[in-house]
């Protein structure tokens, strides 16, 4: 319940700091940058060093390409039914089809399963929600771009896409703790590493407070509606299809992952739409809508998870 309220008070916080402009324009992404930089690359370390490796990693490693390749049959079919814009499309895939596992799903894990399982959301991230951004979301944005194509093309952009993830710090941090989990290290050096990670799930959640902004829909309804109702109801239903009925598996790990799928649509993703032409209005919406409102679904996930 402690990690619960921190995680509450400091989203609350960044909120009304920013709507009282008490820090400077842009702190949310200066905030941001030392939660990525800092703060979650000492968790990842620590994660893949005690994590237990089984077949059941394949269950968390495959749910962002689960729950985009839902997306895309779920919101092709809606597009054909209200004549949706290709521009639309697209916002709603790189949004509302992937989860935000590290700035929601870290301290949300933390707050209601314990710090022991967040490795879990390590392997939603990087070979799960990273690569699909990276590889199909990248040639997607690409492809159904109205701006002009930049130099290179889709292929540039996928190979571009790649280096960020392999110099992604929590990335970069979950492979050194996976070469390193045969060594043994001082404790003096991992107790400080989880001081520095304990500056996570407060840092995290401060900054995506700094950082919505809530805005009336202007016609965006029935697309904000959709997007945040895959988002948060019908992709966690689809993800628990999966862990019961493919890996027949109902334990902490496969409770996570549902958990994770339940996450609010991702930030990165709503950004490389944006960047794209593709409906930034209603990427920013998803987003700005879509994380407080898990706050309210996120506790009932829990609850019904806890009955399996």
């Amino acid at each position: 319940m402690d990690s619960l309220f921190v995680a509450v008070a400091c989203l609350l916080m960044g909120v009304l700091l920013r709507k009282l402009g008490r820090l400077p324009q842009g702190a949310d992404r200066t905030v941001s940058g030392v939660v990525i930089q800092l703060s979650a690359p000492p968790i990842s370390f620590l994660a893949a060093r005690t994590m237990p490796i089984s077949p059941e990693m394949l269950l968390p490693a495959s749910m962002a390409w689960v729950l985009f390749a839902g997306g895309f049959a779920f919101f092709g079919f809606f597009r054909r039914v209200f004549g949706f814009s290709r521009e639309t499309f697209g916002c709603l895939m790189l949004t509302a089809a992937l989860s935000n596992v590290v700035f929601i799903g870290l301290p949300m894990i933390e707050a209601f399963f314990g710090h022991e399982l967040v490795y879990v959301a390590f392997l939603c991230d990087s070979p799960g929600v990273s690569l699909v951004l990276a590889l199909p979301g990248v040639l997607l944005a690409s492809y159904l771009s109205p701006l002009e194509k930049r130099a290179g093309g889709a292929g540039v952009q996928v190979l571009q896409s790649l280096k960020r993830v392999a110099l992604f710090p929590p990335f970069q941090g979950l492979v050194l703790g996976l070469a390193l989990r045969s060594v043994a290290l001082p404790e003096w050096l991992l107790g400080g590493l989880r001081g520095i990670g304990a500056t996570l799930v407060p840092l995290s959640l401060f900054s995506v407070g700094l950082g919505l902004s809530l805005k009336p829909p202007r016609g965006a309804v029935r697309p904000l509606a959709l997007g945040l109702g895959y988002k948060l109801v019908l992709a966690p239903l689809l993800m628990l299809c999966v862990a019961l009925f493919g890996f027949g598996s109902t334990g902490p790990v496969a409770q996570v992952t549902v958990f994770e799928a339940a996450m609010p649509p991702m930030v990165l993703g709503g950004i490389l739409a944006t960047d794209n032409g593709l409906d930034p209005e209603l990427a920013a919406l998803l987003v700005s809508v879509g994380t407080p409102l898990a706050f309210l679904t996120l506790p009932l996930w829990r609850w019904a998870l806890a009955a399996l």
